[in-house]
């Protein structure tokens, strides 16, 4: 007797047989038949997607090195007496509460999974190999430069360009953004009120900022803080293709902006 795993075992072994090298999409909603087999999705129906956000699927993520996040005393993020007590390619910095490792410029990033503003559970390896470069804007719910560098990049307001910080240097990024130039992914792990950050807080902090091309993460564990070890919010980092941290900052957006106009050749 076939079993319905088998039949579903069969229907992956078809759509590897005759998608692969055509790399066909039925449907025509960006995700391979292959990978929509695989994932439990409908490739024949449009509104069946493995990303409600239309996000990118790297169906050969599990083949990169993930370091994860490690565990105290020697992983980033926790306190340290020199760099010889932190992990492969990281240091210990001195930031305003004590020693802390921080990760090196070329540290591979950790496999981070969070929900997204339309409750989807995306794995930021999913954006690897895409020859595009990624960054990652940490935050919180609460800080005014926050919410106007938010409501810049969606054309909410302009409150950010009257800000001491602000540089007319990055006007440019909101045209890579809007032009898919780039992958931009906004984690936050607090909400307003300083709570760890939800899927309720992702969704309405999209409603009230909403850009289709910027992917926001709720970290209610503060992975991601905790491994990048901010100072200030927001706080912009920058990783190639390869998963591979291109620009560490402890605060602001200034270094990683720089850096992806250099790549892209872009308003130099």
């Amino acid at each position: 007797m076939v079993t319905s795993r088998t039949n579903y075992s069969l229907l992956i072994i078809i759509a590897i047989v005759f998608s692969i090298d055509n790399n066909i999409d039925t449907d025509g909603d960006g995700y391979f038949d292959v990978d929509e087999i695989k994932m439990g999705t409908d490739p024949n129906d449009a509104f069946s997607v493995i990303y409600n956000g239309f996000w990118p699927y790297n169906s050969n993520k599990d083949t990169i090195y993930n370091p994860g996040f490690g565990e105290c005393p020697k992983a980033n993020g926790c306190e340290c007496e020199s760099s010889n007590s932190c992990p492969e390619n990281s240091k210990c910095s001195q930031l305003n509460m004590g020693k802390f490792c921080t990760p090196k410029e070329g540290s591979r990033i950790p496999r981070f999974v969070g929900v997204d503003q339309f409750g989807d559970n995306f794995d930021l390896y999913d954006l690897a190999n895409s020859n595009k470069p990624i960054l990652i804007e940490i935050g919180t719910g609460w800080p005014q430069a926050c919410k106007d560098f938010s409501a810049w990049r969606s054309y909410v307001s302009d409150n950010a360009i009257n800000q001491k910080w602000w540089k007319s240097k990055f006007n440019g990024i909101r045209d890579l953004i809007d032009n898919g130039e780039v992958h931009w992914v906004h984690i936050m792990h607090l909400d307003q009120d300083k709570v760890p950050a939800s899927s309720e807080t992702i969704n309405e902090w999209y409603w009230n900022y909403p850009h289709d091309n910027v992917i926001m993460l709720a970290d209610p564990e503060a992975l991601m803080k905790k491994w990048i070890r901010p100072t200030g919010y927001p706080c912009l980092i920058l990783v190639d293709q390869n998963m591979d941290l291109k620009i560490h900052a402890l605060r602001g957006i200034e270094d990683a902006i720089d850096e992806t106009y250099r790549i892209l050749g872009k308003y130099k």
